[in-house]
């Protein structure tokens, strides 16, 4: 779900990336814990990332640049801006 706030493109999860680092600016996904596991069976506390890229996309006709996670991206929920100049 896509709500236009401010002439930007954003989802309940914007905001959020606008406070959280790491966190997809489509799908709203961030870090997750656990732990590291050693051979002893010691856990000590870490962290997974989504792998986040920053991509160029076109959001109310202009190009902005938002940081996608690479499942957003492969799905095809995130249109590519065309490169060079745009004729408007």
């Amino acid at each position: 779900m896509f709500y236009i706030c401010c002439g930007f493109l954003t989802n309940p999860g914007f905001i959020w990336s606008l406070i959280m680092a790491r966190t997809c600016d489509i799908c709203a996904k961030g870090p997750t814990t656990g732990h590291n596991v050693s051979h002893a069976n010691n856990k000590t506390n870490r962290r997974w990332y989504p792998n986040l890229q920053t991509v160029r996309t076109l959001v109310d006709g202009q190009p902005r640049r938002i940081r996608a996670c690479t499942q957003c991206i492969r799905s095809g929920r995130v249109t590519k801006a065309p490169r060079g100049p745009t004729l408007a």
